[in-house]
């Protein structure tokens, strides 16, 4: 599985950092690119733009949306297996800024994800993201990680 995690903003956080660092580690083919979060909302299409145009073509793509669809970490780590069987092995997780995403980069996603109806700063939510993937992974494999 290849992963890449496109997300506006920079983690800034040092302690975070590390954290996002140690589980990217463990996934091992994973690429994340950082995004310039717009000043305000009338930059979100700016932002999408800018989204779309680092998504491969072959790429399946899951943005993470409020409005999305909500699993356990079980799920998603069957939508994950699901995914790679029937589209390939190429994933790309996006995540917002602090306007969210914009209209077309939800449309030219296959899947909506929501790790909850309460919003989260984008920072919190790669290092989310980045431990759920590894979670994934170890359900997968049958490793004792996932309790």
């Amino acid at each position: 599985m290849k992963v890449k995690i496109i997300s506006v903003g920079k983690v800034k956080d040092k302690g975070l950092n590390e954290l996002i660092n140690y589980y990217a580690k463990q996934i091992k083919t994973i690429e994340m690119i950082e995004i310039t979060d717009e000043a305000s909302i009338t930059g979100m299409e700016k932002e999408g733009q800018k989204i779309l145009s680092k998504i491969a073509k072959d790429s399946y793509v899951i943005s993470l949306a409020i409005e999305g669809k909500m699993l356990d970490s079980v799920g998603f780590a069957e939508t994950i297996d699901h995914v790679t069987t029937n589209f390939g092995p190429s994933i790309t997780f996006i995540i917002g800024g602090s306007f969210g995403l914009s209209n077309n980069v939800k449309e030219n996603s296959n899947l909506l994800l929501s790790f909850s109806k309460m919003t989260f700063p984008h920072q919190l939510m790669k290092l989310f993201l980045v431990e759920q993937i590894f979670r994934a992974q170890a359900i997968l494999n049958n490793h004792p990680y996932h309790k």
